[in-house]
């Protein structure tokens, strides 16, 4: 009996030896393929292992590790500067004893893996002529497309970093650089929306917020934090999916309501993203959103390399009060302050789509009418509450008589031209996207919760004037 058990010990402890070996290289155990413990590891180059940041805490990776530690989650920086989309892969899991101070995905057990890298490390800038550089567009996305291929195989869940700036694009690689996050937003994988955090308006870090041609500074750092939506991997832990559009496509009816539909982030909010299609006739205001303006202050920093930069620091200043409406029958934004952003186009019968991009690092806010730049603003904003379907209730103004509203979207990050038009034509951008409301519900519920199915925890929520939903 003494010798049975004894080889029973024997069998058990081999059986830990290899599972521990399997886990250190990478390989997926039988039956374990179901659990994704809470661990995130932060697989990228050198803006993901924080680079830049004068406080040496890690850039967003860091801040990422800050905002998720008291709700349980463990963010690994497994990180490596100057990585490609192939030297990444070397690093995935270990074949064999893993080499000293390397470090690699598997070795931490991850459940979540932020794969982070950039299209600069892998020559797009340095491809002469326009074949060479879609080789180096195809390489780069065959390799993110492998790594979540390979991450998914190993039941870690996937998250893609797009495409972030760097200040020696010109706006030949700025196009390489949208129409490869507009490739990667039409994938089946979460994804953060990095440029529409920093992007000048041609690719380039907004000036204050780098450290050198390459990396951010920690105001940079931040403001790519920020474009994370912080219940994401929440909503993946409890299996929420990529979001579609449904199948019904029925709307939503407002009549004379002040703050029909309301969201409030729980969390800070600076670059955003607000559309929303529309069909209304009569003047009043369809949109609000309402928070504090940001002051921003410079001071010259020294770098590590010896170079001085400009960091810019910001705080909250006054409260605002912004609203899109009709005025004289054309589509408006009365911005928190200046004037008034006309557009040409007319509120009439037909749907049409409304979008507000908003880049707080740079400071400038745009207007987009179907798709159309109707123009843009100078303001720095820090939103608390957005408003569709009426005004805000601390506003003295009135909705239309009766408007119909349907595909409401909030992101946590701006959006350039192209990805604006992309949206009015029917394209479902998902990176950084925290709020999205067909608004087909059955019914709308004072007080009640409305269907977002962005991969969120966040809610959006009906409240007075009458909502009625409309099948199409």
């Amino acid at each position: 009996m003494d010798r049975t058990k004894s080889r029973i010990r024997c069998l058990l402890l081999i059986v830990v030896a290899l599972q521990a070996c399997l886990i250190l290289s990478g390989i997926p155990i039988a039956g374990q393929n179901t659990a994704h413990p809470r661990r995130i590891a932060v697989f990228g180059s050198s803006v993901a292992f924080g680079t830049g940041d004068e406080t040496n805490k890690e850039g967003y990776t860091g801040l990422l590790r800050e905002l998720l530690a008291p709700k349980g989650w463990e963010v690994f920086n497994q990180s490596r500067p100057g990585d490609t989309t192939r030297s990444a892969s070397t690093r995935f899991a270990p074949e064999g004893t893993p080499a000293a101070g390397t470090r690699y995905l598997m070795t931490v057990n991850p459940g979540y893996a932020v794969i982070a890298l950039a299209l600069t490390n892998e020559g797009i800038l340095e491809a002469n002529g326009t074949a060479a550089k879609e080789g180096v567009f195809k390489q780069y996305a065959d390799g993110i497309g492998s790594l979540v291929d390979r991450a998914r195989q190993n039941n870690v869940v996937p998250i893609v970093g797009l495409v972030y700036p760097r200040m020696s694009y010109t706006l030949v690689e700025y196009e390489y650089a949208t129409r490869m996050n507009l490739l990667l937003n039409s994938w089946d994988v979460p994804s953060v929306n990095l440029m529409g955090a920093l992007d000048d308006g041609t690719g380039r870090y907004t000036i204050g917020f780098d450290s050198d041609d390459r990396h951010p500074n920690a105001a940079g750092h931040r403001e790519l934090f920020h474009a994370w939506v912080p219940s994401l991997f929440e909503a993946l832990e409890k299996g929420k999916p990529k979001p579609t559009r449904p199948g019904d496509t029925g709307f939503a009816r407002i009549s004379r309501g002040y703050a029909p539909l309301s969201f409030e982030p729980q969390d800070a909010v600076h670059s955003f993203t607000l559309s929303f299609a529309v069909r209304a006739q009569g003047d009043g205001t369809v949109a609000a959103i309402a928070g504090s303006t940001l002051s921003a202050s410079t001071e010259t920093r020294r770098g590590g390399r010896g170079t001085g930069y400009e960091s810019t620091t910001l705080a909250p200043g006054t409260t605002f009060s912004a609203a899109i409406t009709i005025q004289n029958g054309k589509w408006n934004y009365k911005p928190a302050g200046g004037a008034n952003i006309a557009s040409q186009a007319a509120a009439d019968s037909q749907w049409h789509q409304i979008l507000l991009s908003h880049y707080t690092a740079r400071g400038e806010t745009l207007f987009f009418v179907d798709g159309k730049l109707a123009g843009k603003v100078t303001e720095r904003l820090q939103p608390k509450r957005f408003v569709v379907g009426g005004p805000d209730t601390l506003r003295n103004t009135t909705p239309p008589r009766e408007a119909d509203y349907k595909d409401l979207f909030i992101y946590r990050s701006a959006v350039n031209a192209t990805e604006a038009a992309a949206i009015a034509s029917g394209t479902l951008l998902q990176a950084s996207l925290e709020i999205y409301a067909p608004l087909n519900d059955a019914e709308f519920t004072e007080g009640g919760a409305v269907e977002n199915r962005a991969q969120s925890l966040s809610v959006l929520k009906a409240g007075a004037g009458r909502i009625e939903h409309v099948a199409r």
